[in-house]
């Protein structure tokens, strides 16, 4: 990597986005185009952005699995496909699959 690529990648921000929920299913579309996901939070760095989301992913699987303990949905038994933040992308501000298709 040139001085020139490493010192744009430093100016570039970060964003911690979430996917949308499918309506009526409560499950998160993960194959939704990024460009319909939610910022979550905006980031100077990319290292900020991972560890944030790192905990967040970590508080909110830890929350869903409980809340399933709580109240046994039938027939469903991956958390993640109803945790939102557990499916969180950090992702660059110029990053070309942000811009609406």
């Amino acid at each position: 990597m040139s001085l020139r690529h490493a010192a744009a990648l430093a100016l570039v921000g970060w964003y911690l986005m979430v996917p949308p929920a499918i309506p009526g299913t409560g499950q998160v579309d993960q194959s939704a185009p990024l460009s319909q996901w939610k910022i979550r939070r905006q980031f100077p760095h990319d290292q900020g952005c991972e560890a944030t989301k790192a905990r967040l992913r970590e508080q909110a699987l830890a929350a869903q699995t409980q809340n399933d303990a709580a109240e046994p949905r039938r027939g469903e038994r991956n958390p993640e496909q109803r945790c939102i933040l557990c499916n969180a992308q950090c992702v660059a501000q110029d990053d070309p699959r942000l811009k609406p298709n």
